[in-house]
Formats: C-alpha cells, sequence, structure tokens
C-alpha cells in the first residue's frame, strides 16, 4: 500500500514569521508553498469543480464573471512618499485612494484568507537580470493562481526558495471574495489596489489571472526607472548576429506572433527591461491569446500547450477534452499561459545585448500609413507616445466600424509615472547605442 501523497508542507511557519505577515494580520491554517505542477493540478482538479485537464495535457481553468482586467477599478495610494513620482489625473490609469480605504482592503482581503482551510503561496522573481531581481510574493486562494503565476514569474531553484526570506513585494489575491462597494474610493465590488509604500497589492472580486501579471509589471514600471533602467511593454528576440529587436504593438497588431519568430530566439514576449547591460525579460513564462489559436499560423505558441500549461476561460469537448480554440462561448480573450522554456527557441537566460532596431506596430483601418517606414528620433517618440492603433470588427466586443484608439508607450494602462519619463529614456538609450525605429503598418494601405 503506498504513503499518502505529500502535498508539500502545509507548514505555514515560514510565512508567519515574515514582516509583511504579521504587519497584515495574515495567519492561515494550512500553507501550501511552490507546490510540484502535478501537485497544482490535484489540488485545482480536487477544490475546482470547473477545472478539468484537456487532451494536450494542459490544465482548463475558469475566471467566472471577471475575463479581462478591470482597469477603472485600478487604484494607487496616494501618499507623501510616493505622491510626486506618479502620473494622476486626466489619461492617467492611477486612480488613487487614500491610506485608510487601503488598509480596509487589505484587511477584507486576509481575512479572507485566514478564513479558508488552506491557501497557496508561490514564491519568484521578477527580471532575468541578476541585478534587478526583485523578490515577489504571490499569497492566493486558488491553486490555479498559483499555477498560473509558476508560470509567470522566474522560478526559483531549491536553494534560492530555502534562503527566499523576505519578499519585497507580496501580492494578496483574495480575488474569489468582492470588495465592499461601500468602502471609500470603491465603484464596485472589484478592485485592484496598489500601495507602494508598503510594497503590496490586494485584489478583490475579480478571479482573473492576468491581474497578477499586469501588477507586477505596474510594480516594475514603478521601480525600474527609479533605479535608471527602463520598462517596457514589448516583445523580444535576438537574431544569429546577436542583433535584438523590440516589438511594440496594440492587442491585435501582431506583436506577440512577430516577437515568437522560430528564426530568432524569443527572449520575451510582453513585457523588458532595458537598462545598461542590455535588455532582459521581466517574466518567467509568457500569456499569450490563444483564441482561433491555429498549428500552421502560431506553431511556437501551439506547440507550448501541454502538461503544466493553464488554458484561461478556453471552451473544448466536455467527453473528448480536445480543445476548441474557437470557441468564445465565455469570452474573446482566450489564454494560455506557460513557462518561458515551452518556446522550442527560448533564450535562456532572457537576457540579450542593446537592440538594434525598435519595431513600433500599427494595425491602421484607414489606410494612411505606408507599410514600412524609418522613424526620425523625433517621429519615434511622436509614435512611442501617441501608441496609435485601429481597432477593427472582431478585436472587441462591439466593435462594427473600424476606430481610432491611443495608448500611451503603447501600454498606458500600466504606466506608473508620466508617459515623458519613459520617452526620454527611450530616447537616451536609442542615441547612446545608435538604435533604429521602424514603424511598421499591419493593416490596410493605399486607402
Amino acid at each position: 500500500m503506498r504513503e499518502p501523497c505529500d502535498v508539500s508542507q502545509g507548514n505555514a511557519d515560514f510565512l508567519l514569521a515574515c514582516r509583511h505577515a504579521q504587519e497584515a494580520g495574515l495567519k492561515p491554517r494550512i500553507v501550501y508553498r511552490n507546490l510540484a505542477l502535478s501537485q497544482l493540478y490535484e489540488m485545482a482538479l480536487k477544490f475546482e469543480p470547473d477545472t478539468a485537464v484537456v487532451s494536450s495535457g494542459a490544465i482548463a481553468a475558469i475566471s467566472y464573471e471577471k475575463t479581462g482586467r478591470s482597469p477603472k477599478d485600478k487604484r494607487v495610494v496616494r501618499e507623501p512618499s510616493t505622491e510626486g513620482d506618479i502620473w494622476w489625473g486626466n489619461g492617467s490609469p492611477n486612480y488613487p485612494m487614500d491610506e485608510r480605504a487601503f488598509m480596509l482592503n487589505r484587511s477584507r482581503a486576509v481575512d479572507y484568507l485566514n478564513f479558508l482551510p488552506s491557501i497557496f503561496v508561490f514564491d519568484g522573481y521578477a527580471n532575468w537580470e541578476p541585478s534587478a531581481r526583485t523578490k515577489i510574493r504571490v499569497v492566493c486562494a486558488r491553486p490555479y493562481h498559483a499555477l498560473f503565476m509558476h508560470n509567470m514569474l522566474i522560478r526559483p531553484t531549491p536553494e534560492e526558495l530555502q534562503s527566499f526570506g523576505e519578499p519585497e513585494f507580496v501580492i494578496y489575491n483574495a480575488g474569489p471574495f468582492p470588495a465592499n462597494r461601500y468602502t471609500s474610493f470603491m465603484t464596485s465590488s472589484t478592485s485592484v489596489d496598489l500601495s507602494l509604500a508598503h510594497r503590496e497589492l490586494v485584489i478583490l472580486g475579480t478571479q482573473y489571472a492576468g491581474e497578477m501579471k499586469k501588477g507586477v509589471f505596474t510594480i516594475m514600471h514603478y521601480l525600474m526607472p527609479k533605479r535608471g533602467i527602463l520598462s517596457l511593454h514589448s516583445g523580444c528576440n535576438v537574431g544569429a548576429s546577436e542583433d535584438v529587436t523590440l516589438f511594440f504593438g496594440l492587442s491585435g497588431t501582431g506583436k506577440t506572433t512577430l516577437s515568437t519568430d522560430p528564426r530568432r530566439p524569443l527572449i520575451g514576449d510582453d513585457e523588458h527591461c532595458w537598462g545598461d547591460g542590455g535588455v532582459f525579460n521581466i517574466e518567467g513564462g509568457c500569456y499569450a491569446k490563444c483564441i482561433n489559436l491555429q498549428a500552421s499560423k502560431e506553431p511556437e505558441i501551439y506547440q507550448a500547450i501541454r502538461f503544466g500549461t493553464v488554458l484561461e476561460n478556453v471552451g473544448f469537448d466536455r467527453r473528448t477534452r480536445v480543445v476548441d480554440f474557437d470557441d468564445n462561448k465565455l469570452t474573446e480573450n482566450t489564454r494560455a499561459s506557460y513557462p518561458i522554456d515551452y518556446i522550442s527557441n527560448a533564450r535562456i537566460p532572457c537576457i540579450g545585448p542593446h537592440p538594434k532596431n525598435i519595431i513600433l506596430l500599427c494595425c491602421d483601418a484607414f489606410g494612411v500609413l505606408p507599410p514600412v517606414s524609418k522613424l526620425s528620433l523625433e517621429q519615434a517618440m511622436y509614435h512611442f507616445i501617441s501608441g496609435y492603433t485601429a481597432k477593427v470588427a472582431g478585436t472587441e466586443v462591439g466593435i462594427l466600424e473600424p476606430e481610432a484608439t491611443f495608448s500611451a508607450c503603447f501600454g498606458s494602462a500600466f504606466l506608473v509615472w508620466h508617459p515623458m519619463k519613459y520617452a526620454s529614456m527611450l530616447a537616451d538609450k536609442m542615441v547612446e547605442h545608435g538604435t533604429t525605429a521602424w514603424l511598421i503598418n499591419t493593416g490596410w494601405t493605399g486607402g
């Protein structure tokens, strides 16, 4: 007779000894820390009735009501030590909240986590560059969320985990539990609250896993420029002659597809930093859109969907467990999360030299822009600041005609500093390293 499976630790001592847990009042009964993939599968299947293993070996999970980010419910604590750094006001994604409201929401999240029979913790790192590595702790209620962050953060070795110590930033994900809409600064039962002073992110009322990923990116968007390192919402790959290319583009412009080129090793598909030594990926994984995914068109992504991959809100046949990537019953925003080394030609570690080329992608639906343009520095800054593309039918619910859209730095939803700070840093680095900028129109040309 086999011994019962040891579902790794369960002991909360490592957590209770940490300053952040003591200050927040986090006192869980059982903690499952950095479980192996197979253990997270077992826990997800045990505790999440709508979770299933599909025929490819990936695990399919549902985020329920929220199937995308909730940018209008994002809050940043306005307090003296960081207030002067943050972009506030017109056009900013940073809606303010005060310290008291944050503490109320943190208390609500921690009370919920303490109430559960068990919780999950994933300790990992942001940033592949060792000198910029940042320790992140994720505390969550759902196994699927722990597995997701296992994929998206850089995974520690057993020795690194043993000596992990105090995290530098903590995410309290109490997403299954709603915010109190009568709390000051709340506009709904969803709230994603960032305190740069406490170095904590609190999630209430949304189970969409992307909030954690983009929460880490937002944190890096604040911390890295403070150290003179430029953070960028971009894809990145490298050629045989060590020529690095950065790809900027909004949803639907081809950023992920172009950066995941089988002929050029992938450094990363979404979030990067540009420092004194070159570029490096922030993440340990990829979070690819998979609506209408086809092996013939995106083979690298298709082949990455296997054991360990999280399929989020993706439809599948309940009998055969074969995935239907065309199924949009839950959302058009179906996703796959997998470790970056699931991409066969990923460059590990995800670090490269200074970029030779920057490509600004635009899906122009009005036939105004040429297919390819070499940009001057001033033109590159204009397009980087404006972040123009066109939404076309099928990219979002309700879009029936082409519609122009703009997003500063090709990712305004995640900016913390004013866009001009990122733009000026980009201009300085392009001049210093002789980087060439190109505008590529992946939409219509000639009217």
